[in-house]
């Protein structure tokens, strides 16, 4: 308001309380209109901000029932977990089954002999670790054999004066990561290298073999103190690497490692410590719990979703009013997409569940949600996978040689058949037919390209082989060992092909992007030379009818209702494959539905981004209002002064006048 300049001076009138009375009557009303509006709109924006906050929390109980993990549990369990620890995958038979643990896996273990300290000098020179079964005595000390294992890499060390004592020995071994670990265990004795293969088996026993630079690679001086062959065994074993032995359902199982996971489809054995003669039940069985946990989230969430709504959009009949947000059409648009959802039928469904309801789940009369826990238990003993199919994305294969990997927003619920016009295959590189078992110096070397990725120089053992298919195992060792191929997961087998004479590499991945290359060679005794094998081919064919890509084994959809729609094809035929039955569950569509209503850019942000416009105009309006009163103050304040003034100069004129009638009446 504006400052008060005259306060009834000249009259004796109470002008302040006049003008500031009038300047009230005018605004009350709409100081009362603007205030009864904001209220309003801050308790609508508090409502769509519990709202939202419930919905969010709904939208997060579909977190379970979304994901197909969860369908796919099922629980393995054991009599006697000190003896065995069991687990398994979705794909495991359900059963159960008599396992007898008669003995664990074990890896080699070798120590050398004693010397003075860690920082002792061993010698110099070359240190190869080859892995495979060793036959050896230990109690004659006796080594009679040694035949390689392909699969696992051969690691050369390079010991010279920076690294030739105990401890650089072991850290270098330790560095190469490449199959053994090595520690020095210093005693009142003295220090020992002790080296200990990482993975237990048979297959896992260690040959160590010595180029030493004093030119005696047997004898217990210089390096060769570390050798461990057919020639010379200066290291000790203090324990033999063996394989694991069980029986289960009375059939022998021998693994290389005490985690059995091959032998039965889907389920992992751990074997704790062996028990000839004790028969321990494992048995492997659905899991039902952590979906019944799901659903029950599910149903909470969607039932405090409602405790939130009903007060806020229906008319209480007990105190005769409206809640605060009763025929928003906001909220009634969202709750009707959100019941619509529920009560739909899932497209591309067959048999007893299509539906929230043909599992269990209905709605009552105040609009919450119920579960018949028996008829959910009921559809999952007898239709897990039609349970699966009401609330999660599924695609369904009807051949065991096609798996459902993904599919995208894109593909449609449908039947589609499968059609395979070129199988996946492995890059691989033919020889020439080898002319010598002897490698040696000079003719030792090749580099090999395999999946782009360039290996380093890799060096055969300079021998004579005892076979062509031996030393086509000594070549895939010697590859596989390479760091730059382990760096980037690159592998490959080597195979000796008698029918044809001749060396074959193939890579073990699938695809265009599989091959082998030889690009430098010295080995020329073995039919080899510089050049590129034939490479890999991706899978290709047709999902629906419909044109689709392959990558590896991987066939994607890329048209069509089967758009996006991705199958791992896993054998080798060309043909029909059957058919995939893909559906997409409830809960994806009411995800959407709640991703579109509670997001950043959804209709309600857009509904309180709208009130707290209105909110932000209230506050417009009340400086608007009081500007408009305070011009109105000064023009009262004005005419007010200019009434008073007037009337002081009449009071003045009057008492004059007064004063001269008195006087002449004295005079006279």
């Amino acid at each position: 308001m504006a400052g008060i300049t005259s306060t009834g001076l000249g009259s004796g009138l109470d002008i302040k309380s006049l003008v500031s009375n009038l300047v009230t009557a005018e605004g009350s009303a709409a100081v009362k209109r603007l205030d009864t509006r904001e209220a309003k709109l801050t308790t609508q924006i508090s409502s769509y901000g519990s709202l939202k906050s419930a919905m969010s929390s709904f939208q997060t109980s579909l977190a379970g029932l979304k994901n197909l993990s969860t369908f796919q549990k099922v629980t393995a369990t054991s009599s006697d977990t000190s003896t065995i620890a069991a687990s398994a995958t979705s794909n495991a038979n359900l059963g159960s089954y008599n396992v007898e643990v008669k003995q664990l896996a074990k890896s080699q273990t070798l120590a050398s002999t004693t010397f003075s300290s860690a920082t002792s000098t061993v010698g110099t020179g070359t240190l190869t670790i080859k892995f495979g079964t060793t036959t050896y005595d230990p109690l004659t000390d006796i080594y009679t054999g040694f035949a390689q294992d392909g699969n696992k890499g051969t690691l050369s060390l390079t010991i010279d004066s920076t690294n030739n004592t105990l401890a650089g020995v072991s850290e270098a071994i330790n560095k190469a990561k490449a199959g053994v670990t090595a520690v020095v265990i210093t005693d009142t004795t003295g220090s020992r290298l002790v080296l200990n293969s990482t993975e237990t088996g048979e297959s896992s026993s260690m040959e160590i073999s010595v180029t030493d630079d004093d030119l005696n690679n047997t004898d217990t001086s210089g390096l060769s103190a570390l050798a461990f062959n057919a020639a010379a065994t200066n290291m000790t074993q203090h324990q033999a690497s063996q394989d694991a032995k069980l029986a289960i359902n009375g059939l022998d199982i021998q693994s290389a490692s005490n985690t059995v996971n091959t032998a039965l489809k889907g389920l992992s054995l751990t074997l704790q410590q062996a028990q000839p003669g004790k028969i321990v039940t494992v048995g492997v069985s659905q899991n039902n719990t952590d979906i019944a946990s799901a659903v029950d989230s599910f149903v909470k969430g969607y039932n405090d979703l409602v405790k939130v709504v009903n007060p806020l959009a229906t008319f209480d009949a007990a105190t005769q009013k409206g809640g605060l947000l009763q025929g928003d059409a906001t909220l009634s648009s969202a709750m009707a997409q959100i019941r619509s959802e529920l009560g739909s039928m899932v497209s591309g469904l067959t048999g007893s569940a299509k539906s929230l309801a043909d599992i269990g789940i209905t709605t009552q009369k105040d609009g919450t949600l119920t579960l018949n826990s028996t008829k959910l238990n009921s559809q999952l003993a007898s239709n897990r996978s039609g349970v699966t199919a009401v609330f999660a994305v599924l695609g369904r294969p009807s051949n065991t040689n096609v798996l459902f990997s993904s599919s995208t927003s894109d593909t449609k619920a449908g039947q589609y058949a499968v059609d395979i016009t070129q199988v996946a295959t492995q890059g691989a590189l033919n020889g020439a037919a080898p002319t010598s078992l002897t490698i040696g110096a000079g003719a030792d070397t090749f580099e090999i390209k395999v999946d782009g990725t360039q290996s380093g120089s890799i060096a055969l053992t300079q021998k004579t082989y005892a076979s062509y298919a031996e030393l086509a195992t000594e070549m895939q060792s010697r590859i596989n060992g390479d760091s730059a191929l382990k760096a980037k997961g690159i592998s490959v087998g080597v195979t000796y092909d008698a029918g044809n004479n001749r060396m074959v590499f193939t890579s073990k991945s699938y695809g265009s992007s599989s091959h082998v290359e030889i690009t430098a060679n010295t080995t020329t005794d073995l039919g080899l030379s510089v050049g590129a094998g034939v490479a890999g081919q991706d899978v290709a064919g047709t999902i629906g009818g419909k044109a689709a890509t392959g990558k590896g084994q991987q066939l994607t959809s890329t048209e069509g209702d089967p758009l996006g729609l991705k199958l791992l094809i896993s054998d080798a035929t060309i043909g029909a494959k059957g058919t995939v039955d893909f559906s997409r569950g409830i809960m994806e569509r009411l995800d959407k539905v709640m991703t579109n209503l509670v997001s950043k850019t959804g209709s309600f942000t857009n509904r309180t981004d709208g009130l707290q416009k209105d909110l932000a105009k209230i506050a417009k309006d009340r400086v608007q209002l009081s500007d408009r009163l305070s011009s109105l103050e000064k023009r009262l304040y004005e005419r007010f002064n200019r009434m008073d003034a007037l009337l002081g100069q009449m009071q003045s004129t009057a008492s004059y006048l007064t004063q001269q009638f008195a006087n002449k009446s004295n005079n006279n």
